[in-house]
C-alpha cells in the first residue's frame, strides 16, 4: 500500500510523456532546428515518421484531457470542449500543410473529403462489422442519424460539389461572394447544431437516456478541471507547432515518390481522425453502436462547419485561395456516399453486410485516386 501512490504519480507523468515530446519537437520546428534535405532521404524520412508519431501521441493526450474537462463541466460545455479540441487539431493540420506546401489550393479540399470518406465508409463500416459480428442486428437511436444527416449532406454539397459547376471560375474554385456565403453558412448551420445538439434536442443522441445511466459502468474520478485545461492546451499548442513541420514534407514526399497528392489528404485526415477513430472502434467493440455514431457523424459535420471557415478566413488573411470543387468522379463517389449512409442510418438498426459495403465504397475510393493518378501521367 506504501508504493501504490508513488508508482502511481510516476505512471501519471509517463502518461503526460508524449506532451513533453510534443512540445519539445514543435520548438525545434518553430526555431527551424529540424533536420532539412531531402524528404525521401534517410534523415528526412525519419523526421517526418517521427513528426506523425509524436502528432497522433499528442493528439490522443489532447483528447484524453478533453474528456477528462468535458465530464467536470458537464453538458453542454462539455460537448464544446470536445468539438474544439478536435477540430483545432484538423484546422492546425490543413492550414500548416495548405502554406507550408507553396500555397498547395488543394489540401483543404483533400482533407474535407477524406475526412468524409474515412468516417462515413471505413471507420462506420468498420464500426457495423466490429459491432454486429456474431449478432443480427445492433440498434441505435435513428433521431441522431436523422439530425446529422441532412446537414452533413447540404453542407458537402455546397462546399465541394456547388464549386464545380458554379461560373465564377474555371475548375472548382468560387468567387469572393460565394466563398463568403459557403463559409459564414457552415459556421453558422454547425453552431447552430451544436446548440440544439446540447440543449432541447440531447435525447435524440442517446438510446435510452435511463436505462444507459444505469448500465454505463464507473468510471474513476477525473482529474482536477485546473490540471486537466493546462495539459489539454499543452498538448494542443504541441500538436499546432508540429503540424508546421509537416508543411512541405506531405508534397515533397509523394511527389519524390510518384505517387497521388491527394494521398496527403488521406494522411491528414487519419492524424486527425486517429483520437476519434479509436474511441468509435472501442464503443462498437463494447457494442454501443449510438456512442461510435455519435463520434463519427459529429466528426465529419464539424469537418465541414469549422474547417471551411478556418480555410476560408486564411484565405482573405494571406492570398493562399482553396480550391474546394471536387472531381467528377469523386462527386459520384460522394452522392454514392451519402446515398448508402442514409439507406444504412434510417432504421436504427446496422448489420454486418451494410459495414461491409461501406467498407467496399472506401477501397473504390482508393482505387479511383490511383487509377486517376495513373492516367494522367
Amino acid at each position: 500500500m506504501t508504493n501504490a501512490t508513488p508508482a502511481r504519480a510516476i505512471g501519471s507523468i509517463l502518461a503526460e510523456l508524449p506532451i513533453a515530446i510534443g512540445l519539445a519537437t514543435g520548438g525545434a520546428v518553430l526555431l527551424h532546428w529540424s533536420p532539412h534535405g531531402p524528404a525521401d532521404s534517410a534523415t528526412g524520412l525519419g523526421w517526418t515518421v517521427w513528426l506523425i508519431a509524436a502528432i497522433v501521441a499528442a493528439a490522443m493526450r489532447a483528447m484524453t484531457h478533453a474528456d477528462h474537462v468535458a465530464e467536470r463541466l458537464g453538458e453542454p460545455l462539455g460537448t464544446i470542449v470536445l468539438t474544439i479540441s478536435a477540430i483545432i487539431i484538423e484546422v492546425a493540420a490543413v492550414c500548416a500543410v495548405m502554406l507550408g506546401s507553396n500555397g498547395d489550393p488543394d489540401v483543404a479540399r483533400d482533407t474535407m473529403f477524406a475526412v468524409i470518406m474515412l468516417i462515413l465508409n471505413l471507420l462506420l463500416g468498420v464500426c457495423m462489422v466490429v459491432s454486429g459480428w456474431g449478432r443480427k442486428e445492433q440498434e441505435f437511436n435513428p433521431q441522431s442519424s436523422h439530425a446529422y444527416l441532412p446537414l452533413l449532406f447540404t453542407l458537402a454539397c455546397i462546399t465541394m460539389v456547388l464549386p464545380r459547376f458554379t461560373r465564377s471560375g474555371p475548375g472548382g474554385w468560387m468567387s469572393d461572394s460565394m466563398e463568403r456565403f459557403v463559409g459564414a453558412s457552415s459556421l453558422v448551420v454547425y453552431g447552430a447544431f451544436l446548440f440544439m445538439q446540447s440543449t432541447r434536442h440531447r435525447a435524440f443522441f442517446a438510446l435510452h437516456d435511463v436505462a444507459e445511466s444505469q448500465s454505463r459502468p464507473k468510471h474513476r474520478e477525473p482529474p482536477a478541471l485546473v490540471r486537466s485545461v493546462v495539459l489539454l492546451v499543452l498538448a494542443l499548442v504541441a500538436v499546432v507547432a508540429m503540424a508546421e513541420g509537416l508543411g512541405g514534407r506531405t508534397r515533397d514526399l509523394l511527389e519524390a515518390w510518384n505517387l497521388p497528392l491527394p494521398l496527403g489528404g488521406i494522411l491528414i485526415a487519419l492524424l486527425v481522425l486517429a483520437p476519434e477513430g479509436l474511441a468509435a472502434v472501442g464503443a462498437a467493440r463494447r457494442h454501443d453502436m449510438q456512442r461510435s455514431i455519435n463520434i463519427l457523424l459529429g466528426s465529419a459535420l464539424a469537418t465541414i462547419g469549422l474547417t471551411v471557415p478556418a480555410v476560408i478566413g486564411i484565405r482573405f488573411a494571406t492570398g493562399v485561395t482553396p480550391e474546394l470543387g471536387l472531381e467528377p468522379p469523386f462527386i459520384v463517389l460522394l452522392a454514392a456516399t451519402f446515398f448508402v449512409t442514409a439507406l444504412s442510418l434510417v432504421r436504427g438498426r446496422v448489420s454486418v453486410m451494410q459495414g461491409m459495403v461501406h467498407v467496399l465504397l472506401f477501397f473504390a475510393w482508393i482505387v479511383t485516386i490511383l487509377d486517376e493518378a495513373s492516367a494522367s501521367v
